[in-house]
């Protein structure tokens, strides 16, 4: 068996996690930051891929983000809702025979042995749907560095 590195990380984190506590906001170009007021002074945490479609971006004022999409719907950040999903998806990846190294809310490298780590990345892929209802890429490497460059080619 080969070692393997895999960088999992979670698409759209926050605005998923909102997503998921309200439905209503599938589809619609949801902006997560601050208080969640955009005319205050504050920064995008995250943007759903349909408000990125509009410009937003993670780290950019709330203001300009309102101006790129003003039709977009703005959440204040809630940090516990956050780590409680992220703690579920962390479970998950453990439930795997594999060394897991978190890093931050919405993604992690798995160190793995496989002579397939195709199909074992889309196990955990799998895994992670069906037991959070969140979508995540994966990344395949030989070394933390490669695994994670990969795992961008992989985002929808």
């Amino acid at each position: 068996m080969t070692r393997w590195i895999f960088h999992v990380d979670m698409d759209e984190f926050i605005a998923a996690v909102e997503v998921l506590r309200h439905p209503e906001l599938l589809g619609k170009p949801v902006i997560v930051g601050g208080d969640g007021n955009p005319t205050k002074r504050g920064v995008v945490s995250t943007a759903s891929y349909q408000a990125r479609e509009f410009g937003v971006r993670s780290g950019m004022p709330l203001r300009t983000a309102l101006k790129r999409c003003p039709e977009g719907v703005f959440l204040a950040v809630d940090g516990d809702h956050y780590l409680e999903a992220s703690a579920h998806v962390m479970e998950t990846l453990r439930s795997f025979p594999a060394v897991v190294q978190t890093l931050g809310w919405d993604e992690a490298f798995m160190a793995v042995e496989t002579d397939d780590p195709e199909v074992l990345a889309r196990d955990v892929q799998r895994a992670v749907l069906e037991r959070t209802d969140l979508w995540c890429s994966i990344g395949v490497g030989d070394s933390k560095h490669r695994a994670k460059l990969a795992s961008a080619f992989a985002k929808p």
